[in-house]
């Protein structure tokens, strides 16, 4: 009996990975077979329901429960919007204040920081996680920075659920940044910590990385809530 348990789950997961064969990696190089998907709802709802059955040891009922949740979240669209709060010029001059009349050598982060808001929301709604950038152009730098930033949420297994990366500024050669990565967050997504990374690029180099921990935890009433703690937001 053992054997044909193990031999359906192998089944599914192999129908699984055929069933998603060609997805992108994941941002940090992990492959995930649900990361980066141009998403048809209708495949992703019926590959998400394969994972929930091998994950709950055969149950269809609670594996397509899952399913449709994980389904979701990896369909979900992630808007992203950056506005510059401070010129190139302005963040050269501050920077020059606190470094001896100095720029860099090389262009430099001067600060990054993430935080998610509000700190918690229920299902159906969205999360907002926050960033604050501010960039400097190195003096011996010929050519402006290309600077982007990545949110990558993780399952609670550590596998990629879907990774966003998007240009800063398509314009701005340095600066100050509020940016926003508004996240979905669908009803159904099985319960656990969600951790979430955001990485900032440089001319496609990634020079800064924050995280968060994302909790979907069950709600005393019917439903779920998702509950969202900042960690580790600032050296």
């Amino acid at each position: 009996m053992k054997t044909k348990i193990v031999c359906e789950r192998f089944v599914l997961s192999v129908s699984l990975a055929a069933m998603l064969a060609g997805c992108a990696t994941g941002g940090d190089g992990q492959q995930s077979a649900f990361a980066n998907i141009s998403c048809n709802p209708a495949i992703a709802a019926v590959a998400g329901g394969i994972l929930g059955v091998v994950v709950t040891g055969g149950n269809k009922v609670a594996g397509a429960a899952i399913g449709a949740g994980l389904g979701a979240l990896i369909c979900a669209a992630v808007d992203y919007e950056a506005k510059q709060i401070k010129t190139a010029t302005q963040a050269q001059a501050d920077y020059k204040a606190a470094h001896s009349g100095r720029l860099p050598e090389q262009t430099s982060i001067v600060k990054y920081t993430t935080a998610f808001t509000p700190s918690s929301i229920s299902a159906g709604n969205k999360a907002t996680l926050n960033s604050y950038i501010e960039v400097v152009k190195g003096r011996a730098d010929v050519s402006d920075p290309k600077i982007e930033e990545e949110a990558t949420i993780y399952k609670p297994d550590g596998t990629v659920a879907k990774s966003i990366r998007k240009p800063v500024s398509a314009t701005a050669t340095g600066g100050a940044f509020a940016s926003t990565f508004t996240i979905p967050m669908p009803q159904g997504v099985p319960q656990g910590t969600y951790p979430v990374k955001s990485t900032l690029y440089v001319n496609g180099i990634s020079v800064a990385e924050r995280h968060e921990n994302l909790q979907v935890v069950a709600s005393a009433n019917a439903g779920t809530d998702y509950a969202m703690t900042a960690s580790g937001l600032i050296q």
